[in-house]
């Protein structure tokens, strides 16, 4: 899409991300003869997306593959507010830049991930709704945002999906099924949820390989966690689910904010199982303008913004549990 055109990364925002020194980035810039975007800056010259994508494969992709039984993640919560849909954005469009081919599907009917990744939600275009209810073969809902991401957008249209769905046989399966029509196409499949107990969640739940499940540091918050945990557990006994691999992500933690440390103890008390060790996505106005411009973090922010640092923690985290013969998975057993 034409709005990430004059977009891209520099070497010191892609020696962040990959973990290696801006000498070997820059080593290999030169090698690929790679040039900046034309208006960039001398000072901080960037690299267009499919120049950061050559980078990155080299030093995050190509070290890291994906395993098969990993590749379709989705980002949950029925409580609205926890900053999901903003997180889901942002993981989806990195992984991209970091090399990943990645299919972002947004299943929530207000289309907020859509409208980040450029569509307008007013336009008449085909949804998962098409493809769950009327058959329509998947690939006519895939758009392509930039090199290495594309999407299936939501609009409207599928609030629809819920009534339909009531007189389709296996209904909770129907996503799962036709997902795997293009999940190998991919490295990643990334769903943006609604904050409902939905049939259409209940679909992304079956077809998910991972649930990342962001909850907000804050008291009441963690109250609509344990019923989320308690209906998840539910759910997936109901359709026989024997391990449901679950990651918990803490954000808009605040550091002198006596409930976000109480919220994050309680996580640490309840949920050490499914929390990522010592972190939690920091409060920043970064994640706000990211939100409005509809624009990776790393686009625009300074190489001291504590929202990069912590969306490149997260990333790191998310390959390191994906990759090819993971040692340490998250549980939940039915």
């Amino acid at each position: 899409m034409s709005k990430y055109n004059e977009h891209g990364l520099s070497q010191k925002i892609m020696t962040i991300f990959s973990g290696v020194a801006a000498s070997t980035i820059n080593r290999y810039v030169v090698s690929k003869n790679l040039m900046p975007i034309s208006d960039s800056s001398k000072r901080n010259s960037r690299y267009s997306i499919q120049d950061t994508r050559i980078v990155l494969s080299e030093f995050i992709k190509n070290r890291h593959p994906v395993a098969a039984n990993k590749k379709i993640q989705s980002f949950y919560n029925f409580k609205g507010g926890t900053g999901k849909t903003t997180i889901c954005f942002q993981v989806a469009t990195h992984l991209a830049l970091a090399g990943y081919k990645v299919l972002a599907v947004d299943a929530d009917p207000q289309g907020h991930f859509s409208t980040s990744l450029g569509f307008d939600s007013t336009d008449d275009f085909p949804t998962l709704y098409d493809s769950l209810v009327k058959n329509i073969p998947i690939r006519e809902l895939i758009r392509n945002v930039y090199d290495g991401l594309d999407c299936i957008p939501s609009n409207l249209s599928l609030t629809k999906t819920e009534v339909d769905l009531n007189h389709i046989p296996k209904r909770e399966e129907r996503l799962q099924k036709i997902l795997s029509e293009v999940e190998n196409e991919y490295d990643f499949v990334i769903i943006d949820t609604n904050p409902t107990i939905s049939h259409l969640n209940r679909n992304v739940i079956t077809a998910s390989n991972v649930l990342n499940i962001v909850c907000e540091t804050q008291p009441y918050s963690l109250n609509g966690l344990k019923i989320l945990m308690e209906d998840l557990k539910n759910f997936t006994e109901i359709m026989q689910i024997s391990k449901m691999d679950i990651t918990i992500i803490p954000n808009k933690y605040e550091d002198r904010s006596n409930s976000s440390a109480e919220a994050m103890a309680a996580l640490s008390q309840f949920y050490n199982q499914y929390i990522i060790k010592d972190f939690a996505i920091r409060k920043s106005e970064d994640f706000v303008t990211a939100a409005k411009l509809g624009l990776p973090i790393s686009f625009f922010g300074k190489i001291n913004s504590i929202a990069l640092a912590d969306i490149k923690d997260l990333l790191h985290e998310i390959i390191k549990k994906s990759e090819v013969q993971t040692e340490q998975l998250n549980i939940m057993s039915a």
